[in-house]
């Protein structure tokens, strides 16, 4: 069993790995990369036999559907097939539907997606891959644990262990996993101070602190955070609403379709879309609303007391201080803002109880800027730092 990370190995988005026998070959993830630059075009993927008639691909497997993960799919070769998800495939759906960049071909190609389920092995010629559903900040997020040629490889996509869900992922590691050859890891974080994060759940304590202070709560966050909407839900009183749009409801209906069977936390999520006819009840019950940065939601929120309303910016904060972002201006639509928000990625203990767990015999870090800084994380273990299209045997 070969790897090879096409795009990844020293930067953090963009990702495409592969991995290969003599007789199958499958890609991980097709990213577009990331910049905060507004005029910014990711640089397309060429990858051969994937983007091109230049070889052989057996199929193309997605962690989670965010776009530094997926954002590259259109260039998959039509008669490649595509694995995700359930919950993802939906998400992608409906985002799709959503965004101005939508066309037909990207839906049919979507729908096309064959789905597969946590815990449950499938193979793609002689290797055998079993998906872990684990915590990120995208709901159906999964590591890969492949098994070819008589060897382990763990590939982790994006996890944490911070999140509602994050408790499953050291019990998978010791009851599902165990020892692997290889272990391919993502260190978002490497490049960043060794703190311990904040939880989802000191989140969402947080947000009822300021719904008892506050009549209006808006709430600036990704639509796709799906954990986090849900628990700002969970934490609305009754006799108060939790706001949506059309868009975010649909969201919210394709994760109790899908997740409500494994958990009470995807279930009865309460929800009502904004509405300017009842604009009344929600003047005077109060609300907790999700909102996102656009000439709609300003709209709504300039409706409300200004006094009587908070906005909690739930995203990376280098969205709002990027240049020319018009995040700060949308905070500045209610008398007070404060942040409300936790990484999506493993901490730095999180990598290194991963690595203990796992014993691999080697160590490829992924989906960082500072792969060199794993060696000082874990100075007794073998590091393999390679470069996008080196090729290292398992």
């Amino acid at each position: 069993m070969k790897i090879k990370i096409h795009r990844g190995t020293h930067q953090i988005g963009g990702i495409a790995a592969e991995i290969s026998t003599d007789n199958t070959r499958i890609i991980i993830d097709m990213g577009d990369e990331l910049s905060l630059d507004p005029d910014f075009r990711s640089e397309p993927l060429v990858i051969p036999g994937v983007t091109d008639e230049n070889g052989s691909c057996d199929a193309v497997l997605f962690t989670h559907y965010h776009g530094d993960h997926i954002g590259q799919m259109d260039r998959v070769r039509k008669d490649i097939p595509l694995y995700a998800g359930p919950l993802a495939k939906d998400i992608m759906l409906l985002s799709s539907q959503h965004s101005r960049k939508n066309t037909n071909e990207l839906e049919e190609r979507i729908n096309s997606i064959k789905t597969f389920e946590p815990g449950v092995e499938f193979t793609i010629g002689d290797i055998h891959i079993t998906p872990f559903s684990i915590d990120h900040s995208a709901c159906d997020s999964y590591m890969f644990l492949i098994e070819a040629d008589g060897k382990k490889l763990l590939y982790t996509g994006d996890f944490r262990t911070h999140g509602f869900r994050g408790k499953a992922v050291p019990k998978i590691m010791d009851k599902l996993v165990r020892k692997v050859d290889a272990l391919v890891i993502e260190g978002t974080t490497l490049s960043r101070p060794d703190t311990v994060p904040v939880t989802e759940y000191d989140l969402q304590k947080k947000v009822k602190e300021y719904i008892d202070e506050y009549k209006y709560v808006f709430v600036l966050c990704a639509s796709t955070n799906l954990d986090r909407i849900c628990a700002l839900s969970k934490a609305v009183p009754t006799g108060k609403y939790f706001l949506c749009d059309s868009y975010q409801y649909q969201l919210l209906e394709s994760v109790e379709k899908h997740w409500g069977k494994y958990s009470e936390f995807y279930q009865n999520i309460k929800k009502t879309i904004y509405s300017d006819k009842i604009l009344d009840r929600f003047i005077e019950h109060g609300f907790v609303m999700a909102v996102r940065d656009n000439r709609r939601f300003r709209e709504i929120v300039q409706k409300f007391n200004k006094s009587e309303s908070i906005i909690l910016y739930s995203m990376w904060d280098g969205y709002r201080t990027k240049p020319d972002s018009t995040i700060p201006s949308f905070l500045e639509l209610a008398d007070r803002w404060e942040p409300l928000h936790t990484s999506g990625h493993a901490s730095h203990e999180d990598i290194r109880m991963v690595i203990e767990k796992t014993a691999p015999e080697k160590i490829i870090p992924i989906h960082t800027d500072e792969p060199d800084m794993l060696k000082t994380l874990c100075p007794d273990k073998n590091i393999v730092i390679l470069n996008d299209n080196d090729e290292e045997i398992i």
